[in-house]
């Protein structure tokens, strides 16, 4: 397995200078049956810029850790790897890292994902800093729990495009895989800061409206993968919760919003539209959870407020 990787000396052969442009920042917990594909795709790329791999290892107890001591063995001038000694979901923020970082952008890649273009970094440096955005993305193939390929995830045509911050705010679910993201430094600082402001949940919502000030640089070639529904994933955990699950997370959905409106208050009405989006999901949710236990007057009550709901908002525009 280890052999398909190219040399630490092949990876740095086209870079132009040792100065950082892109730092890749990989988070992963017990992902040994994922993180080899995705660190392959990551040290395939081919730049003519330096980049350097900031894992960050959320104390995974299964091999996870094993593949990342390879990984620091093979490249000693581009692993960076921070080994958390304790899992920090839902206890606190995860800030180690930031003091590692370098350059002037930062491409994301959970440790389950990963990238099939190896021109992925080089694509996306030279649109976004030619368009001096603050953010990028492209499309990725959508695979369900290691199956095959499902579908295309963040699709919006054939041609190079600036989208407009707004799209962001239209969507129910999450606007752009999170391997797709590539982001201005300061931007993904702004981030880090912020979260201490959020009650918990999901970031990628939070951290794609930061980012995107001056709209977001869209490419529309497939360079990444994503996988849905893998065990201890979001979406897995998602498709198990209660009514009152679902219920606290709206409630947790409504104060974060409101925490960002504070930092972008130019922003108000695109914010009333993704609360409005956010309750329509809980309430799918939970119509799902009344239909499993056949309470069919209780289910026609949250279709006939979904409708109401939709109606509200209208069609998508962008």
């Amino acid at each position: 397995m280890m052999s398909t990787l190219p040399p630490q000396a092949t990876v740095k052969k086209t870079w132009k200078s040792d100065d950082v442009k892109v730092t890749c920042l990989v988070v992963c917990y017990n992902h040994q049956d994922y993180i080899f594909d995705c660190l392959k795709g990551i040290v395939s790329q081919k730049t003519d810029f330096a980049f350097k791999v900031v894992v960050y290892d959320d104390f995974s107890t299964d091999a996870t850790r094993k593949f990342l001591k390879k990984f620091e063995e093979l490249y000693p001038d581009i692993f960076d790897i921070y080994y958390a000694d304790f899992n920090h979901y839902g206890i606190s923020q995860k800030e180690e890292h930031l003091d590692r970082l370098e350059g002037d952008y930062i491409a994301m890649c959970e440790g389950d994902d990963y990238w099939i273009d190896n021109l992925k970094l080089q694509k996306q440096y030279k649109e976004t800093s030619k368009r001096g955005a603050f953010f990028c993305i492209h499309p990725a193939v959508v695979f369900i729990n290691g199956g095959n390929g499902e579908d295309v995830f963040c699709y919006y045509g054939n041609n190079v495009k600036l989208l407009p911050q707004s799209l962001i705010f239209s969507l129910k679910n999450q606007f752009a895989p999170t391997a797709s993201y590539f982001i201005k430094m300061e931007k993904y600082l702004e981030y880090t800061e912020f979260r201490k402001k959020l009650r918990g949940g999901p970031g990628d919502f939070f951290m794609e409206v930061l980012a995107s000030d001056k709209g977001i640089v869209y490419l529309p070639q497939i360079m990444s993968a994503y996988r849905r529904g893998g065990e201890g994933s979001y979406s897995q955990r998602q498709s198990v919760l209660s009514v009152d699950d679902i219920y606290s997370e709206l409630d947790r959905w409504a104060k974060n919003i409101d925490a960002l409106l504070t930092v972008r208050p130019s922003l108000e009405k695109y914010m009333i539209e993704k609360k409005t989006l956010v309750e329509i999901d809980c309430l799918l949710k939970i119509n799902e959870n009344v239909n499993n236990a056949n309470e069919k007057e209780k289910s026609e009550e949250y279709i006939l407020k979904i409708k109401e709901l939709l109606k509200s908002l209208g069609p998508l525009k962008y």
